[in-house]
């Protein structure tokens, strides 16, 4: 099929209407996510032992079966604190450098203090010892399954150098294609 020079224009026209689009919609997307990526960033680095929140609400990814079959590894999970804990809440919790996510099993108040006693789903026996309000980041109060494992993925620096490599040759690739286009 024969092309005029005029249906030719015409459709460059169209396809540079159709990437501007296409353009807008990636930074209206992509903008909030990174402007809420830098407010991360800043607070790690302010308390590099706490978890960044944003707007009060962490995430963190399952890394173990012990909450089975109700979070599954890889699941992630948004806490929110929260003042009312009830038994039967699933929290997540600092231990050590750790952070922990399990159900209260048990509300108890030793010498005036309420403590909790948490045991993940899958485990045999309670958690040894209790915790204390001090140590909950907060009440699990939605999951996202399988999201988290793309997190654990790229944790590997292997899998990292290999996708910024692609990232790269497709970036180069793309831009000896448009010159071509704009010099032949």
């Amino acid at each position: 099929m024969i092309y005029t020079i005029e249906e030719i224009e015409e459709n460059q026209r169209k396809q540079k209407k159709r990437s501007k689009k296409i353009r807008i919609i990636v930074y209206i997307i992509l903008i909030p996510i990174l402007i809420c990526n830098i407010i991360l960033i800043i607070q790690s680095a302010i308390q590099p032992k706490e978890t960044p929140e944003l707007v009060g609400i962490k995430s963190y990814v399952i890394i173990s079966g012990s909450m089975q079959p109700e979070l599954n590894i890889g699941d992630i999970v948004i806490v929110k604190k929260v003042e009312d804990l009830q038994e039967g809440d699933i929290i997540s919790f600092r231990q050590g450098q750790s952070v922990i996510t399990h159900r209260i099993n048990k509300i108890m108040d030793e010498n005036g203090e309420i403590v909790y006693q948490t045991k993940g789903d899958n485990n045999n026996i309670e958690d040894s010892g209790t915790i204390t309000d001090s140590v909950i980041e907060g009440k699990v109060i939605y999951k996202i399954p399988k999201l988290g494992k793309i997190s654990l993925f790229l944790q590997n620096k292997i899998i990292l150098i290999i996708i910024a490599f692609v990232m790269l040759c497709g970036m180069v690739a793309d831009e000896s294609r448009y010159n071509k286009r704009t010099y032949c």
